[in-house]
């Protein structure tokens, strides 16, 4: 199967696999709830009825994918998919790991990197043959550019001293100078 493969004749993409950090899981992967939140601050005027919104940015929601197994081979197939779930060794800084879905990457959502939450074990049906693995992501954004606060103040109007135009200006300066100087 390539990625992004549409189903015969179906003109929407096939879902039913899934790959983090260049891996795919055994058996069918199904992705739930992914979002795309936003942030909004909600204003509202003295005086008035309602309010405005004003548009803060980018949110991040988690979701969840369940990898479904229902062969014996699949176990197998899980132990070489695991450690890219794993979390990560002590000193060792985390890293973000890079998901494809054919949902998920495309707008609005775009999330083409994850971090690994929790990885919960498996469970199987009522007939004991069908088993269920969810493992909980939420996606990695990058820092982005911001405004930022101010580092300093102007300074106030009474501090600044005015440059000399013409010989009286000079002259006003100088006895300003001497003036402050004798206080």
């Amino acid at each position: 199967m390539t990625d992004f493969a549409l189903s015969p004749g179906q003109g929407f993409p096939d879902q039913d696999w899934i790959k983090l950090g260049g891996k795919k899981p055994p058996g069918r992967a199904v992705v739930r709830s992914a979002g795309s939140p936003r942030k909004w601050d909600k204003r509202a005027g003295y005086g008035i009825t309602g309010a405005y919104l004003v548009f803060t940015g980018d949110d991040l929601a988690s979701f969840e994918i369940d990898v479904i197994i229902w062969e014996e081979e699949h176990w197998t197939e899980w132990l070489a998919f695991a450690p890219v779930l794993e979390k990560p060794k002590a000193g060792q800084k985390p890293k973000a790991i890079g998901i494809m879905h054919p949902l998920v990457n495309r707008p609005p959502w775009r999330i083409t990197s994850v971090v690994v939450d929790d990885v919960l074990q498996f469970e199987a049906d009522d007939t004991g043959e069908i088993w269920l693995c969810t493992i909980k992501v939420t996606p990695f954004k990058g820092p982005a550019p911001a405004l930022s606060k101010p580092t300093a103040s102007i300074p106030a109007a009474g501090a600044a001293v005015p440059t000399a135009q013409d010989a009286a200006d000079v002259k006003i300066q100088a006895l300003t100078k001497e003036m402050e100087g004798l206080l």
